[in-house]
């Protein structure tokens, strides 16, 4: 894979894994699947950038996934006329609750929290959103786009965030709820019906050792 120098002269240089470090519950028969996210490469969409998978401290209260047709419709002088193209990219949408804002020394804490491990968990996952899988030159130009991988138990995915929100309640003081959209660009898994894409592996477009769309032990 090609190499960018970095600007920043104090970078260290990480080892590129090549798996997603994050295997699906289903392979270790946990009852509990945490939602996680990974960077893919700009080059490779197959290879993850991150040395360990970003796990949501809190998983989603509400999950949803939008499907609609991609239609278009314009009238002409003998009537209306249709246009089919097929499925529209998927949207999934989810809200939910930051952890506790818990300071070792204090307790729950407002004044405190950016010193806390919920807000580090939630400035992650803010970041992710900012970033969206871009590489920045020094003067803050996007020169490369990568993919946002979201892995959960409906599957794992590749996109990219379109929103992003944060809203701050006095029922609920030491925590943020939030909501967020992720555009699903391509599915690499989806559950139910998680069988491997052979086809895609022997063309070679999946790594072999790589945990993504690897079909789970039943």
């Amino acid at each position: 894979m090609p190499r960018i120098s970095s600007a920043n002269p104090d970078f260290v240089r990480l080892n590129v894994p090549t798996e997603p470090y994050y295997s699906h519950g289903l392979e270790s028969r946990r009852s509990f699947v945490p939602m996680a996210f990974q960077l893919t490469s700009p080059f490779n969409s197959r290879r993850a950038l991150l040395p360990h998978a970003l796990v949501m401290h809190v998983n989603p209260a509400t999950y949803s996934e939008n499907h609609t047709k991609r239609l278009e419709r314009f009238q002409t002088r003998g009537g209306f006329v249709e246009q089919h193209w097929g499925d529209d990219l998927t949207d999934i949408s989810a809200d939910g609750s930051t952890g506790a804002f818990m300071n070792i020394y204090t307790g729950t804490s407002s004044a405190l929290r950016h010193k806390t491990i919920a807000w580090d968990r939630y400035r992650d996952l803010h970041d992710l959103y900012r970033c969206n899988g871009s590489v920045f030159d020094p003067y803050g130009n996007i020169v490369l786009q990568g993919h946002v991988m979201l892995m959960f138990d409906r599957g794992t995915y590749l996109g990219h965030f379109t929103s992003f929100e944060v809203q701050e309640t006095d029922d609920q003081p030491f925590a943020f709820q939030i909501s967020w959209s992720f555009k699903v660009e391509e599915e690499l898994m989806k559950i139910p019906g998680t069988r491997i894409d052979f086809a895609a592996r022997q063309s070679g477009s999946l790594d072999a050792h790589s945990t993504i769309g690897r079909e789970p032990d039943v």
